[in-house]
């Protein structure tokens, strides 16, 4: 598992230039005002995606991808770049089970 953070869709939708701002300069503000400061970060991102999600059309979706099961595929294998190496062979023993009975299914379908 690679320690670097890594934005998901959902991070870069959430994610405004000027929160990011406020998130470089929090190591180098007093130790006693970090926490209001992280916490208003935190307050001004839940705003954000809260004003995102009330939006009438969707905002975060696999447009191309309509497919429920090819769906749950990419999914998984997106999780799976986030994942432990115990976790990334969980995900691939499902992927695995996934294709066989995708291949089940069209052999006798």
């Amino acid at each position: 598992m690679d320690n670097e953070f890594k934005p998901t869709a959902f991070d870069t939708q959430v994610s405004l230039h000027e929160l990011q701002m406020l998130k470089t300069m929090l190591p180098y503000i007093e130790w006693k005002q970090q926490k209001t400061l992280a916490v208003m970060i935190k307050y001004m991102e839940l705003q954000h995606t809260a004003r995102i999600f009330s939006a009438s059309t969707p905002c975060m979706q696999i447009c191309e991808i309509t497919d429920s099961r090819e769906r749950m595929q990419q999914m998984l294998e997106d999780l799976s770049e986030m994942c432990t190496e115990k976790e990334k062979e969980n995900i691939d023993t499902l992927l695995n089970m996934f294709q066989m009975f995708s291949t089940y299914e069209t052999l006798f379908s």
